[in-house]
């Protein structure tokens, strides 16, 4: 039997507004065409137990691997929610979880007093708590693997709710624990990812896809740069609207890059496949030139490909992006047989003695301009003997802007067996984000270079 909770005013309007939140969040879509719902998909919430997370002392990465392994799993993410570590917190989030068939609780389950999961469940499945033998041997072998001796309080661990199915979690003492109701699924977990991840996948997950049946899911992440959202938005619109009700796609910006998301479930896998191939296809024929690669792949990796296949070699010199290019390229396995070095030239003094950019050049033209930067590209192309080298100066911010040069304008260039190309951006005002939307377009524009 459910528990009878009396709320006040003021609490009664925190479960109204969650629950509103939560309608947004499934019935609204401020980007891309959304899918229609089927009620027939299995659905799930997230619920992330912990003051810890709340004031932002440990990031919550327990929900993002969730909902992405969820996710491709079948498994219809509605909302996430992370709350403290407080009974009626916890009763609150599992009221609000009626529209779904699993709900997936993570932390609060350590032996300390704050720990409050396990008694909360209880009083939210009018059950008690029962030593567990298999739990307490677990508990066990893990103390006696580390070398430690057993406490009092972690024999407490031992101890689970009478009303769930225990479910053994051999890299950590925190118990799993599946609960049945109402057809509904809910199991709560250890809040420590390392322990939650490994327990999920190993032992979790399967179970829940003997006990549900799920409707398949893909997607395919399209890689796309040197063009803006909504200029992407524009020049696919039509292509867009056409797609069948059962794909939806997603804009999802980030510095430099736009990735497409194409996703859809439907209860014949291989049709679906067949589909999505068919639509990134058509995609192809509009903006392939702006594609650089699918699903997540770093664009360092398209060049250096490129380049591979080329029998080419690559260099950079680095002023205002200070080695950024340098590691997104080294980031990537084998990028020796490509790359093979970089000049930080920050100071103007190693422009001039290294780079061989003229000293009346910088006078005359200043440090962030054309002539500098593509003096800079083909002295490390000479100096580093490869065929294509490129370079970056510019004003990272916050300081060291004129009325020429704002914060956020760049200059880059790519010297190659042809000659060199270069281009003046401005990316805005922010630092971090100059740096890195500066060393995508650097490698975009090598990529375009690269016969």
């Amino acid at each position: 039997m459910q528990v009878k909770l009396k709320f006040s005013k003021n609490e009664k309007l925190k479960i109204l507004m969650f629950n509103f939140v939560t309608f947004l969040n499934e019935k609204c879509c401020l980007g891309g065409k959304k899918m229609k719902r089927d009620n027939d998909f299995v659905k799930a919430k997230i619920i992330s137990i912990g003051d810890e997370l709340l004031i932002g002392q440990v990031v919550n990465t327990n929900a993002a691997w969730l909902g992405n392994i969820l996710t491709v799993n079948g498994i219809e993410v509605i909302s996430t929610l992370t709350i403290g570590d407080g009974e009626r917190d916890i009763i609150e989030a599992l009221d609000a979880c009626s529209d779904v068939d699993i709900v997936l609780m993570t932390g609060g389950l350590g032996p300390t007093a704050d720990d409050i999961t396990k008694p909360t469940l209880c009083k939210y499945f009018d059950t008690e708590l029962e030593f567990c033998q298999d739990a307490y041997d677990n508990v066990m072998s893990i103390f006696q693997k580390r070398g430690y001796q057993m406490t009092e309080r972690n024999r407490g661990q031992a101890f689970i709710p009478k009303a769930c199915k225990y479910i053994a979690n051999r890299y950590g003492t925190a118990p799993c624990m599946w609960f049945e109701k109402n057809k509904k699924v809910y199991i709560s977990m250890p809040g420590v990812p390392f322990e939650m991840k490994n327990v999920f996948e190993q032992e979790i997950l399967p179970m829940l896809l003997k006990h549900f049946k799920v409707t398949p899911y893909i997607k395919k992440v399209v890689m796309t740069t040197g063009v803006g959202e909504s200029f992407l938005a524009d020049a696919i619109k039509d292509w867009e609207e056409s797609l069948p009700d059962f794909l939806s796609l997603a804009y999802l910006p980030q510095h430099g890059i736009v990735r497409l998301r194409l996703e859809g479930r439907h209860p014949d896998r291989v049709f679906l496949q067949q589909t999505i191939d068919n639509e990134i296809v058509k995609l192809e024929a509009i903006i392939g030139k702006h594609i650089y690669g699918y699903d997540e792949k770093p664009i360092a990796e398209t060049v250096l490909e490129k380049l591979k296949a080329s029998e080419m070699t690559l260099s950079s010199a680095e002023s205002c992006t200070g080695g950024t290019i340098a590691k997104m390229i080294t980031a990537i396995p084998g990028s020796s047989e490509v790359f093979k070095g970089t000049v930080v030239s920050y100071a103007t003094s190693v422009k001039e003695d290294v780079l061989g950019v003229k000293h009346n050049d910088v006078e005359k033209y200043t440090v962030v301009s054309q002539q500098v930067a593509e003096q800079m590209a083909t002295g490390v192309r000479t100096l580093l003997k490869t065929d294509y080298a490129v370079a970056t100066t510019g004003v990272a911010g916050p300081g060291g802007a004129t009325e020429e040069n704002p914060v956020g304008t760049v200059w880059i260039a790519v010297a190659g067996p042809d000659g060199v190309v270069s281009k003046r951006y401005n990316f805005g005002n922010d630092r971090s984000n100059n740096i890195e939307r500066a060393a995508i377009t650097a490698l975009e524009m090598v990529r375009n270079s690269v016969e």
